[in-house]
């Protein structure tokens, strides 16, 4: 044992050495491209439901039993007959409505004839009273006879007066048993299709000015004028605005869009769940024949256009924390034009994310900050950190998600130097 270790520590070590390099990391490869200008819309989209401008409740304004449900020819009204307004929907029992116009009109020929009354008493007053006026000289009357000829004649116009507004009273009393009568008879309020009937005859209308449950006897729209009224998030409704262009996809022709705009936004949101939404009425330039009254839409609402931007594809643009990247000038400086939020401590802003791109710098790739404008659903504005003439990484993306600065790359995917 002896004698072999002597042969190892005899042996020349310099004969033999050790590579301590590490083994280099292999090059990613990667696809890159030139920055375009091109026109990038921004979108939002919201789901919604076409409906009727013009839609209207038909219900009672009194109470009372249904007679009939039919127009002026005696058909009956159905769900899907046209109607025009004015048109005879519903007729509800008169008899009651008829008694107290016919006792209106009973007082008011009563009236009449007690005011014909009043004006001879009043005539018969003044005759007396002048006739004393004549004899009071001649000594024929008394002064106290005369006062009380002119007592008379003070009462009989007190008297016509007073017959006179009773007359006025019971001709608004005959009005208003007109109108109830008149109210007996259901007419359409606008020009329409009735789209829901749910009354009956024999059953017992209710008036609907409070909104109660079964006051409701019909509903009419008109189908030839319809809007979608879309549900937008609250998270997007800062953006909507009257005016704006909209598309809108029905559920069986997704590949072909209607033509719309933005009418108005809702100024107060409606809470369903845990959820709140912006109710917003788009309304259609152009009417296919396939829309129908109830089907539901997505609205495509257009919100911004920058019709010359210096645009990536959008997943060029990834986020990598603060302390991750270079410690470099230009991070500094970028990170420094980010205003830090209130109350937030330098650990937590080093550790806030930025939009960077990687650029082509001969076989590796440097970050580079970035700042973005609109986007869509393929491309992204640059608006500061790039220039047209760099090629960018856009791909793949599972390379993209773990790429860092200064790694090496191999370009599989290459653009010609003449696209810019």
């Amino acid at each position: 044992m002896a004698c072999l270790i002597a042969a190892n520590l005899s042996r020349n070590s310099s004969d033999y050495g050790i590579d301590w390099r590490v083994i280099p990391a292999l090059s990613r490869e990667v696809q890159v491209d030139y920055p375009q200008r091109s026109e990038i819309v921004r979108t939002l989209t919201a789901p919604g439901t076409f409906k009727a401008i013009e839609e209207a409740n038909v219900a009672s304004q009194i109470i009372g039993r249904v007679v009939a449900i039919k127009n002026r020819e005696g058909k009956e009204v159905k769900k899907g007959d046209a109607v025009k307004k004015g048109d005879l929907l519903v007729k509800l029992d008169d008899v009651d409505a008829r008694s107290r116009l016919d006792s209106a009109n009973a007082r008011v020929s009563r009236l009449e004839a007690a005011i014909q009354v009043a004006e001879a008493d009043r005539e018969k007053a003044l005759r007396d009273h002048a006739m004393s006026k004549g004899l009071i000289e001649k000594k024929a009357v008394t002064a106290t006879e005369l006062a009380d000829h002119e007592t008379l004649v003070k009462k009989a116009e007190h008297s016509l007066k007073m017959w006179q507004q009773e007359l006025i009273d019971a001709k608004a009393v005959r009005r208003a048993a007109e109108e109830e009568l008149e109210r007996t008879k259901i007419l359409a309020p606008v020009d329409g299709v009735v789209t829901e009937r749910s009354v009956e005859v024999g059953e017992i209308a209710i008036p609907g000015t409070m909104n109660l449950p079964g006051s409701v006897l019909m509903k009419i729209a008109d189908l030839t004028k319809l809007q979608v009224e879309a549900e937008v998030d609250e998270t997007d409704v800062f953006l909507v605005r009257p005016g704006q262009p909209v598309r809108i996809f029905l559920q069986a022709q997704e590949r072909e869009p209607t033509r719309g705009v933005v009418e108005r936004v809702a100024a107060k949101g409606k809470k369903t769940g845990e959820v709140v939404s912006f109710e917003t009425l788009i309304d259609l330039l152009e009417r296919p024949a396939t829309i129908r009254a109830g089907m539901t839409a997505t609205a495509e609402i257009e919100v911004a256009r920058a019709k010359d931007a210096l645009s990536v594809p959008i997943q060029a643009v990834v986020h990598r924390r603060r302390k991750d990247l270079p410690d470099t000038a230009l991070f500094r400086q970028f990170a420094e034009s980010q205003a830090r939020l209130p109350g937030e401590k330098k650990r937590q802003a080093e550790a806030r994310y930025l939009k960077i791109v990687f650029v082509l710098d001969g076989d590796a790739v440097r970050a580079r900050p970035v700042r973005t404008g609109l986007s869509d659903e393929r491309r992204i504005e640059i608006v500061w950190g790039l220039e047209a003439d760099e090629q960018v990484v856009v791909g793949p993306f599972r390379v993209l998600d773990e790429l860092k600065d200064g790694q090496s790359v191999a370009v599989t995917e290459a653009v010609e130097e003449a696209s810019p």
